[in-house]
C-alpha cells in the first residue's frame, strides 16, 4: 500500500506510533475493559475446579479404598445361660432361666439399676472388685434394717477381667443374692477378649433368658441383655423388662462405631414384641461430637437428660477426676438410655462411688469411672 494511503487510512495518533506501540495500546485498552475482567475471573474458577479434581482422580487411583471386613460375629446374638450359687454343693450352676432353680419370685414393678466400669488395666483387680461390691451392699442397704424391704437391684458391669470374674464368683454377698451372667474366665467371650460385660441380678428378681449381642468392634465390644419379669404399675400386668448392658467403642475412630453399634443394641429393645419395655446402660465413651446425639439418634432417650440434668453440669460427670493424664476432657462416660413413651421412666440418675478406694494397702480407685444409679420404675 502507498504510503501516503496508509497514513490517511490510520487515525492521527496512531500515524507516527511504531506497530508494537499500536499493539500494546489495543492490549492494554483490552484488559482494563469490565467483560475482560470477568472473563479472567470465569477462566481461573475453572482452572482451579479441573486442577482440583484431577488431583482428587490421582489421590484416589494412588491409595484405592480398601473395604473392612466386619468382625465375624458382627450383629450375632448368643441366647446364654444365668448363674446360680448352690449353697449346698458350695458351687455356681449354670439354667437356662430361674425358673430351673426353684426360684420364689414375686414381680415388682421398681427395682434399682447401677452401671459402673471398673476398670480393667488398673492394679489391684481383685481388691478392687471386692471393695466396689461392699460399697454396693453398704449402699443399698443403707438406712433400712432389713435388706428384704429395699428395692431389688440389676447390676451392670463393664471391664471385668479375668482376675475380677474369680473375685465375685467367690464374694459371699454375691453368691448369697445374686444371679451372674459370668463366672468362669475360661469360657465364651472370655477366651479372647481380656475383659468384658457381667450382669448381676438380685435373686427376687425373676430372669427369664439372656443374650450376648455381639457388635461390629475392634474390641470385642457387646451389648449382654437379661430379660427380666416385672409388673406394670399402672395396668398390674405381668410384663418383660429386657436390661442391656453395654460398653460402647473407645477412642475416636475413622467411622461412627459408637452411633453404629447403639443403633443395633437399641433394636432389641425397640422392636422385640416379646418384651414390654427396656434399657441400655454402660460406659458410652462420648468423645466425638456426634456422641452428644447418640440417644437421639438411635430413638433412645437419656434418662439424666429427661429427669433435668444437663450435659455441661459437672455434678453428672463420671469420668476424668481419678485418672492421670487424661486424654479427652472429663464428662459424663456413664449413662442410662430408655425406649420414649410411657412404660417405663427412670429416676435419681446419680454418680456413685465418687472417691471410693480400696481399704487394704496399696490404697487406690476402684475405678477411673464412678458408677451410675437409677430408680427404675416400669409403668
Amino acid at each position: 500500500m502507498d504510503p501516503k494511503w496508509r497514513n490517511l487510512m490510520m487515525p492521527q495518533s496512531y500515524q507516527t506510533t511504531r506497530p508494537l506501540d499500536v499493539a500494546r495500546h489495543y492490549v492494554s485498552h483490552t484488559v482494563a475493559t469490565r467483560q475482560f475482567r470477568i472473563f479472567v475471573v470465569l477462566l481461573a474458577l475453572v482452572l482451579i475446579t479441573r486442577t482440583i479434581s484431577s488431583l482428587d482422580i490421582v489421590h484416589l487411583h494412588q491409595t484405592p479404598a480398601v473395604p473392612r471386613t466386619p468382625s465375624p460375629d458382627a450383629g450375632v446374638a448368643h441366647v446364654l445361660g444365668i448363674n446360680h450359687y448352690n449353697s449346698e454343693e458350695k458351687q455356681w450352676k449354670q439354667v437356662q432361666n430361674t425358673e430351673e432353680a426353684n426360684a420364689n419370685t414375686q414381680p415388682r414393678s421398681n427395682f434399682a439399676l447401677i452401671t459402673w466400669n471398673v476398670d480393667f488395666v488398673s492394679s489391684e483387680p481383685q481388691d478392687r472388685i471386692s471393695a466396689a461390691m461392699s460399697y454396693l451392699r453398704s449402699m443399698l442397704i443403707s438406712g433400712t434394717e432389713d435388706p428384704d424391704t429395699i428395692s431389688p437391684a440389676v447390676i451392670v458391669l463393664q471391664e471385668v477381667n479375668h482376675e475380677m470374674i474369680k473375685s465375685l464368683s467367690e464374694n459371699e454377698w454375691v453368691q448369697k443374692n445374686f444371679y451372674v451372667t459370668d463366672v468362669a474366665s475360661d469360657k465364651g467371650i472370655w477366651q479372647k477378649s481380656h475383659y468384658g460385660t457381667v450382669t448381676l441380678v438380685d435373686k427376687r428378681i425373676k430372669v427369664k433368658n439372656v443374650i450376648r449381642l455381639h457388635y461390629d468392634s475392634n474390641m470385642d465390644r457387646d451389648c449382654l441383655f437379661v430379660d427380666i419379669e416385672a409388673v406394670s404399675s399402672r395396668t398390674s400386668e405381668v410384663v418383660t423388662v429386657r436390661v442391656g448392658n453395654t460398653h460402647l467403642e473407645s477412642l475416636v475412630g475413622a467411622r461412627p462405631w459408637r452411633l453404629d453399634q447403639l443403633k443395633l443394641a437399641a433394636r432389641f429393645v425397640l422392636y422385640d414384641t416379646n418384651i414390654y419395655t427396656g434399657l441400655i446402660a454402660g460406659d458410652m465413651n462420648p468423645i466425638d461430637p456426634y456422641d452428644l446425639k447418640i440417644a437421639d439418634e438411635a430413638g433412645l432417650k437419656d434418662a439424666y437428660l429427661v429427669g433435668g440434668g444437663s450435659e455441661d453440669n459437672v455434678r453428672g460427670h463420671t469420668w476424668g477426676y481419678q485418672t492421670e493424664d487424661n486424654q479427652f476432657p472429663k464428662r459424663r462416660f456413664d449413662k442410662i438410655f430408655h425406649p420414649p413413651g410411657d412404660k417405663i421412666k427412670v429416676e435419681q440418675v446419680e454418680p456413685i462411688g465418687i472417691g471410693e478406694k480400696t481399704p487394704e494397702k496399696p490404697k487406690v480407685y476402684i475405678s477411673d469411672h464412678y458408677g451410675v444409679f437409677g430408680n427404675v420404675r416400669i409403668l
